[in-house]
């Protein structure tokens, strides 16, 4: 891979400058996009270079070991019930002796009085009581395994205490050691001087990026009026920075030596921030757009603002190939690709004259534009779409840069002036009651954002291609431009019935929920969901499976949860008729809870089919399956190895034993 890198790239590059000094175009192309294809390569191998999982010596291949010795790589994250740490596997140990291991993994470790101490950089020795992170089992949840390996993570684990020990070790990456104790520091004097847990939460966020304190209903309040990307440090917090430095040290006034000294400070300040953030990959991002426009004004150079931000691209993905698959990576540069496009072009359509006219069409162009380049993935991604997202940013993209200014002084003069500290926490506290009373009222306006919209990857890339069509149709007054407009609605149209087409119109689906039961009973776009009381009076564990599968199939939001005790006795709702003794019928077939069953079965039954859950006893099982007859047989898959205690099991070949499926 070096030898390719090492060669490829100088040849390249002296070709590119030969070809462009002789003025042969054709040649010059030529060579232009073989370095193209010479980057993409070069990405493709920096990217499988970093997939431990492909080395021999990764954990995978040691997971036997009895005891890891393992170094904390991140400032370790309060949760509810553990402490959660991103680990680097350093060696495996076990009654041979010890190797060298690579990997990563996620570790909980039980909340006490040791685990509280746990820091950056140390060095632990742990239980090998590590597991393969596995892919979700019910259709259309949250994939952690995908999510992780996008990480170069693949295990994970939980360690009460007394399976780990610290061996005393320390040992860190200083700018990261920085940073995380800046960020201690700071988190500690917001706990002392924001009392509100949501505000704190809030504050926190806009000014160095800490979100783990954000409220749960403040965050969906952002989010559905498109004023979630305010929480997030990103570009915008940077160009906020930049202005205030840029006006304090009278920029544009300047030039010379003066200019240098000044860019200088400025870029010194932007690194500053970047580490108080942790080198978020936004900051990072516009802080090297940032930087290199500052210094081509310094040495008086021209700077192209695609060459700028292409290269700040190319150096978040060479330090981490991984960055491409952030959300927020994604989210980040297309925002800037719309701003850059479209904000000029918008804002020459209402011309206005006042200041205050100016800075009001400037900034719904600025929102209009980011919203062009990042609806569709925003569909995709999140299945909701804020439609007064330009009076929502509008008032509060203000106000946040007041709340970003006031931020920044609280963290200057906390350490010396606790009255201008508390003015300060008390400023920023009004502004983030305003702004959070705006958001939760835009909120409750009906319609004020769609949500439960599902595109597929092929329509998302689609509607990306009707923007870019219809933009070269009217800039450029391309024919061709329009007839691909056209052509990616047919497209999408014709993906969008074919993924009608293959939805079922009814089934029975079971759910793996542990212990619990689960199962949707769906006709159409309607479904009913037949759940145990773990279920139905766990909201969010309720929405963590249901809202997904609703979503992802297209069902109205609309739905029914049935309590499991109806299956026990006679009843009806709709379509479906409860039987009584755990017997439901429902699209003219039988089926059998059996977990329901609450008077023993001393009859032969003929069933559809029988769903046999998680709680009756295999002694239960072998006395009365014999009495039931059935083309099939459901079993949760964690019962599979109860099958030699169950003499039925053995002689009955409709046995399945199943995570979830539909029926």
């Amino acid at each position: 891979m070096f030898v390719f890198l090492g060669f490829g790239i100088p040849l390249l590059f002296g070709a590119h400058i030969y070809f462009r000094n002789h003025i042969n175009r054709p040649l010059q192309q030529l060579v232009s996009l073989l370095a193209l294809l010479h980057f993409f390569v070069a990405g493709y191998l920096i990217t499988v270079a970093h997939e431990q999982v492909l080395y021999p010596s990764h954990y995978t291949y040691a997971d036997k070991a009895s005891e890891l010795l393992v170094r904390i790589k991140n400032n370790p994250q309060q949760k509810v019930k553990s402490i959660s740490c991103h680990v680097e596997l350093l060696s495996a140990i076990d009654s041979t002796g010890s190797r060298s291991v690579l990997g990563d993994a996620q570790l909980y470790f039980q909340k006490d009085s040791l685990s509280a101490l746990l820091a950056y950089g140390d060095y632990l020795l742990i239980a090998n009581r590590i597991n393969e992170i596995i892919t979700p089992k019910n259709p259309h949840q949250f994939n952690f395994k995908k999510y992780y390996a996008q990480r170069n993570i693949y295990h994970q684990g939980y360690l009460s205490s007394g399976m780990w020990k610290h061996t005393g070790q320390n040992k860190t990456n200083w700018l990261y050691a920085m940073s995380y104790q800046w960020q201690a520091y700071f988190k500690k004097q917001f706990s002392e001087y924001f009392k509100d847990r949501e505000v704190r939460g809030v504050a926190q966020a806009i000014v160095f990026g800490y979100n783990e304190d954000l409220d749960d209903e403040w965050l969906e309040a952002f989010s559905k009026t498109g004023t979630i990307h305010v929480l997030a440090v990103s570009g915008l917090h940077v160009g906020i920075i930049y202005l205030l430095l840029s006006g304090i040290l009278l920029m544009r006034r300047s030039n010379g030596r003066s200019l240098k000294l000044k860019s200088a400070v400025i870029l010194l300040c932007l690194f500053a921030y970047c580490l108080l953030t942790g080198f978020a990959p936004s900051v990072s991002r516009a802080s090297i757009m940032f930087g290199v426009v500052i210094v081509a004004k310094a040495f008086q150079r021209r700077s192209n603002i695609y060459n700028t931000l292409s290269f700040a691209c190319f150096l978040l993905l060479v330090v981490s190939p991984y960055n491409l698959y952030n959300v927020g990576f994604q989210f980040s540069f297309l925002a800037v690709v719309g701003i850059v496009y479209y904000t000029d072009t918008f804002r020459k359509w209402v011309p206005v004259s006042s200041y205050l006219g100016d800075k009001v069409v400037t900034l719904l162009s600025v929102s209009v534009a980011a919203q062009i380049t990042t609806f569709p993935i925003g569909l995709y991604y999140f299945h909701q779409y804020p439609n007064l997202f330009m009076i929502s940013n509008l008032i509060v993209i203000p106000c946040i840069t007041v709340i970003l200014y006031l931020g920044i002084l609280f963290l200057l003069v906390v350490p010396f002036s606790n009255v201008l500290a508390s003015f300060c926490a008390k400023a920023v506290m009004l502004y983030i009651d305003f702004i959070a009373g705006v958001v939760h009222f835009l909120q409750d306006i009906p319609y004020a954002f769609f949500e439960g919209i599902h595109i597929t990857l092929t329509q998302m890339l689609c509607i990306y291609g009707l923007i870019l069509g219809i933009t070269f149709s009217i800039r450029h007054k391309s024919k061709t431009a329009l007839a691909l407009a056209a052509t990616c609605v047919l497209i999408f149209l014709k993906a969008d019935i074919s993924f009608e087409r293959h939805l079922p119109r009814s089934e029975v689906a079971l759910f793996e929920v542990g212990r619990d039961l689960l199962v949707g009973l769906r006709e159409g776009n309607k479904i009913s969901f037949v759940a145990s009381e773990g279920i139905y009076k766990d909201q969010k564990k309720l929405d963590f499976i249901i809202r997904p599968y609703l979503v992802k199939e297209r069902l109205d939001r609309e739905y029914a949860i049935i309590p499991a005790i109806l299956l026990g006795g006679p009843s009806a709702l709709g379509t479906i008729e409860f039987l009584g003794n755990g017997v439901v019928w429902y699209d003219n077939k039988s089926y059998l809870f059996l977990d329901y069953t609450n008077t023993y079965i001393r009859d032969t039954l003929k069933l559809d089919c029988i769903i046999v859950g998680k709680s009756k006893s295999v002694d239960y099982m072998n006395k009365v399956l014999p009495r039931l007859q059935s083309d099939r047989i459901y079993i949760p898959a964690i019962r599979a190895n109860e099958t030699s205690q169950m003499d039925l099991l053995k002689k009955t070949k409709a046995i399945y034993f199943v995570d979830y499926i539909t029926i």
